[in-house]
């Protein structure tokens, strides 16, 4: 099964970018992020994909949808407030967390919603064995966990993404028993999942490492 999270931006805006990425990679379970549409408006994917949306207008929101039956689902859980950032799926008997996190800020009320969304998401988490269940969490977290995962450490020490705060969240995830999938296979690369539209910083490969797939050793 093969599973794929972006970040669209806009699911209307890119729906063909998302249409070739499924043909040419052959995309089992795609999980989207920042869809910024209401659930009646999702626009169809092709390809017989099933999918669970939850999303608002304009704003935020996520998706998941699935060439595969989806067995159970639940959109929304208490640490996004109002703002849809969460679906669960159970999918082939892997359990299927897809999650857009708040972005934050310097330690002002974005940052301590930052916080509460995720304190929120390791209370929900309890309910799984993780040395025995398939869990697979994957989207957009807006954290940058290590320097290999910023372009330039130095200019990005002590900024949002980046504060320790932020890092020490992934570093949990870790600790409790999820394998970061991207490092595992680049230990010692920088790898970066996100480029700032200004600047040409694609061109310049000045990017950011904000997007993850976390999954149990029962999956690895």
């Amino acid at each position: 099964m093969r599973v794929c999270t972006f970040n669209v931006n806009s699911i209307r805006s890119r729906l063909e970018i998302v249409q070739n990425l499924v043909k040419e990679y052959n995309i089992d379970v795609l999980c989207m992020q920042e869809i910024k549409v209401e659930n009646e408006k999702f626009p169809l994917i092709d390809g017989d994909f099933e999918c669970v949306i939850h999303g608002q207008k304009k704003l935020h929101g996520v998706a998941t949808c699935s060439r595969y039956p989806i067995e159970k689902y639940e959109k929304g859980f208490d640490g996004e407030l109002s703002e849809p950032r969460f679906i669960y799926t159970l999918i082939n008997s892997v359990h299927i967390i897809n999650i857009y996190a708040p972005l934050g800020d310097n330690y002002g009320d974005r940052f301590e919603y930052k916080i509460y969304f995720y304190n929120k998401l390791f209370e929900w988490l309890k309910r799984f064995c993780l040395e025995k269940d398939k869990v697979l969490i994957c989207g957009d977290f807006n954290i940058s966990h290590t320097d290999l995962d910023v372009w330039d450490e130095v200019i990005w020490e002590g900024e949002v993404t980046h504060l320790p705060e932020e890092r020490a969240i992934l570093s949990k995830f870790l600790n409790i028993g999820f394998i970061d999938v991207i490092r595992e296979a680049y230990p010692n690369e920088k790898v970066f999942t996100f480029y700032d539209y200004r600047g040409a910083a694609v061109y310049k490969n000045e990017g950011l490492r904000l997007d993850y797939i976390l999954v149990t050793k029962p999956l690895f």
